[in-house]
């Protein structure tokens, strides 16, 4: 496809600025600071500042340039290099950017160096803290507003299928003030620039507190739906016309689930790293002041919620949520004042993303530890539970009926013949005579009962708040229930279970062991005699 630059002119201007070292102050012995040497605006101004040099027969040194980053410490780092070689500081300094020249002049200033008098220093971009610095900076004015103004047009005039230049440059232009040495006739009054910082100090120490506040309350989610109903209360914060969140379909689905899934179920946890998914989900949705209840999902291919031209004409800025290289989604807004005056925005979208990440691994965790605990408690062949989901489950309700003087039922059965079964049709009809046995006692465990297996073919319940007319319902139950299963699974065998129940109102110091001991004395009894009966017949 066709691509566009809009730009600022580098080149001209910083050979402007260091023109005028030389031509106006005098100076042959001026030190180069650049940002990095892949960047196209460093490498413009950096072939500026050798060409002026070589114009004017002054010798381009290497050990005068120092490369690395657009960067205050960069600066700092080069004003400490300088100090410590022993050597004469140069006459000047042309740094790459504004961020650079402050950091060198405050490394300058805390060694006693006074600037410009010992050394004249420059910068590049006019930046608000070059503007305000004292001494004020030399530095270069750009037109960012003619840039942004430009590209927004050339957008539009392509939408249109107008005829749009490929290429535009904007001329910077230099501004020759204190740090150089020269007198600088400032515009502002001291009061109006104080009125500015004060206001600019007052935005960031109040937006600061607002994300530190925003990064702590939504670390707290405990849920999906409790992590939106907290941004929502940030959201508000970016004084907006109409802000969405639209995230992976796929990635809501998994941080809305709340049931417990089967252990038996692989874990996966594949985020996104690479495109969109095919579908959006819309999680929050703002316009002008209220929230909606929501949009639910669109194809990401639309791009927008919405469809047609449904609220006019209107700007909207796109956001990527991310973490790393895991991709979420993206967030639609529009006329967003805090977006577009603040810096800390960034800051505000990093603890965005950062925390759905944080909420999207402690599900996760959360998954994986449910799991875990239902492989623990459950019995994997039956799914119903096992020696140790008995005991959590029913230790509790257990003292609550000591405790009440309620009644208490404790069953206690055995699969009949699963040895012969496993020797004539093999294991796995066997396994199927205790998955039976199973799905028939856990079908009548309706009102708060805990059924276990026990062992290989025994199983227990244990039945809180019964009487003796409701312990004898659940036997006649469980019987109908098992032969239910046999007529359904129309099997060449009979899954049969002999049973045996206590039921009793226990007092302190009775424990469940006790009674599950008496139940199985009388199951004994039960299949004994049904064996004998067997023999007989």
């Amino acid at each position: 496809g066709q691509h566009y630059y809009v730009g600022v002119e580098n080149y001209e201007s910083m050979k402007m600025i260091v023109n005028h070292f030389i031509e106006h102050h005098g100076f042959n012995k001026i030190d180069y600071i650049s940002g990095q040497s892949f960047n196209m605006d460093s490498q413009l101004r950096l072939q500026a500042y050798c060409d002026a040099l070589e114009e004017h027969g002054i010798p381009v040194e290497e050990e005068r340039i120092f490369p690395g980053t657009f960067t205050s410490e960069h600066g700092r780092q080069v004003a400490l290099q300088l100090l410590n070689s022993g050597e004469e500081l140069p006459q000047a300094i042309v740094c790459g950017n504004d961020a650079i020249a402050i950091g060198l002049c405050n490394v300058l200033r805390e060694h006693g160096i006074k600037v410009p008098e010992q050394v004249a220093v420059s910068g590049f971009d006019n930046m608000f803290e070059a503007r305000n610095y004292v001494p004020r900076l030399t530095t270069v004015d750009r037109s960012l507003f003619n840039v942004g103004r430009a590209a927004l047009l050339k957008i539009a005039g392509c939408l249109n299928a107008e005829p749009v230049e490929e290429s535009e440059l904007f001329p910077a232009k230099p501004i020759f003030a204190g740090s150089c040495g020269c007198c600088y006739d400032d515009e502002d009054e001291i009061l109006d620039i104080r009125r500015k910082y004060l206001n600019l100090v007052d935005h960031y120490e109040s937006h600061l507190m607002e994300n530190n506040a925003m990064i702590e309350d939504l670390n707290e989610s405990v849920s999906f739906p409790d992590y939106i109903k907290r941004l929502k209360t940030y959201v508000k914060y970016l004084e907006c016309d109409r802000f969405y969140l639209c995230l992976d379909k796929d990635l809501v689905e998994k941080l809305l689930k709340t049931s417990v899934i089967d252990s038996d179920v692989y874990f996966e946890d594949s985020p996104r790293i690479k495109g969109y998914s095919a579908t959006m989900d819309v999680v929050v949705a703002y316009e002008y002041g209220e929230f909606l209840s929501s949009y639910g999902d669109f194809p990401t291919k639309q791009l927008v919620p919405w469809t047609g031209n449904k609220h006019g004409s209107h700007t909207l800025i796109f956001f990527p949520v991310h973490f790393q290289n895991l991709c979420f989604g993206y967030i639609i807004v529009e006329n967003g004042k805090y977006m577009l005056s603040s810096a800390l925005y960034r800051m505000w979208l990093i603890n965005l993303s950062n925390s759905l990440e944080n909420l999207r691994k402690q599900t996760n965790l959360q998954t994986m530890l449910n799991r875990l605990d239902r492989l623990y408690v459950l019995d994997s062949l039956t799914r119903i539970y096992n020696r140790f989901g008995f005991a959590r489950y029913s230790g509790e309700s257990f003292q609550e009926c000591i405790d009440e003087k309620n009644g208490v039922m404790i069953l206690f059965a055995d699969l009949d013949g699963l040895k012969k079964i496993n020797d004539r049709y093999g294991h796995d009809k066997g396994d199927l005579a205790i998955k039976t046995v199973a799905f028939a006692l856990r079908r009548c465990c309706q009102d708060g009962e805990v059924c276990a297996r026990f062992g290989g073919d025994e199983f227990v319940v244990y039945a809180p708040n019964y009487d003796e007319e409701k312990a004898h319902d659940f036997c006649e139950n469980f019987e109908r229930e098992l032969l239910h299963y046999n007529e359904v699974l129309a099997q060449p065998f009979i899954a049969q279970a002999s049973y045996g129940y206590a039921f009793f109102v226990p007092e302190q110091g009775d424990t469940i062991e006790q009674y599950i001991v008496e139940a199985d004395k009388k199951m004994y009894r039960v299949k004994k005699k049904r064996h004998a009966k067997q023999e007989r017949t």
